[in-house]
């Protein structure tokens, strides 16, 4: 017997068992979210409900967990580009198991464009306990110099509230960082990020961001990670975790830290597919 083989198909199997989960999920929400979407589209907006503390938090930690529309460690860009004509598909689950509880949903996608540069887009928004906002945030990386185990990488994100103002205006947020992998298979990222109003905070915003990776040799696949972005702010989390790839696919499991603020801690799920 291929054990091998078996153990593939078993974690492939699991794999698309999890997604079909985190997908029911959402179609959960959907069910009560979209039809109150459409019966307000022409309305005014409600007032504030007592559960607006809540749905703020699950909002926040939803931008730090999916909102860049492009590959990532957990919540921060990654070193890595697709290769053109490459797409990679991925649904998150953001989640609060205490009180305050709640959930959020996000689908990306990413496509390989040319050599070296990557775009996408993440539809987001899917919150529970709460109404509807529907987000869609475009992305794009691009990586001008890899030389051996270094790269410097650097992108952007635009941040679209798709029934507009009544939800947010626009806002964007950009970066830059320069990565090295070890022959030990660590690889550590360095770098910044600048922010318009309304994308971390309500004002314009800055900080660093920091990868760290470590391959783990007694588990083919499998990458202890830990990702950061500094500051007080919607996207301000330490997240360690780890990343475990097998064939075309790639599950993350996480743990985000909000920067001051313990009630906005929360786990992360996110399950990808590489075409």
């Amino acid at each position: 017997m291929d054990t091998g083989l078996d153990l593939t198909t078993g974690l492939t199997l699991a794999g698309f068992v999890l997604f079909i989960w985190l997908f029911r999920a959402a179609m959960r929400r959907r069910s009560r979210d979209w039809d109150e979407l459409w019966r307000k589209r022409r309305s005014p907006p409600s007032p504030p409900r007592r559960w607006w503390p809540v749905l703020l938090i699950g909002a926040a930690l939803g931008v730090a967990g999916t909102s860049d529309a492009q590959q990532t460690i957990f919540n921060v860009p990654s070193a890595d580009v697709l290769d053109p004509g490459k797409v990679y598909l991925e649904v998150d689950d953001l989640f609060r198991p205490i009180q305050p509880r709640f959930s959020s949903t996000t689908v990306r996608g990413v496509v390989g464009v040319v050599r070296n540069v990557e775009a996408g887009v993440n539809f987001g928004g899917f919150v529970s306990p709460g109404d509807l906002i529907p987000t869609a945030t475009v992305a794009l990386k691009v990586q001008p110099v890899r030389v051996g185990g270094f790269a410097l990488t650097a992108g952007g994100f635009g941040l679209f509230f798709l029934r507009g103002a009544r939800n947010g205006d626009p806002a964007g947020l950009g970066y830059s960082s320069v990565g090295y992998r070890l022959q030990t298979g660590t690889r550590i990222t360095l770098g910044g990020w600048y922010a318009s109003g309304g994308y971390a905070k309500p004002d314009r915003a800055g900080g660093a961001l920091s990868t760290f990776e470590q391959s783990l040799p007694w588990v083919k696949g499998l990458t202890l990670a830990v990702d950061w972005y500094s500051g007080n702010n919607s996207i301000g989390y330490l997240s360690p975790g780890f990343i475990y790839t097998t064939g075309h696919w790639t599950a993350y499991a996480s743990w985000s830290f909000k920067n001051g603020d313990s009630r906005g801690n929360g786990g992360l799920l996110e399950l990808g597919y590489l075409f």
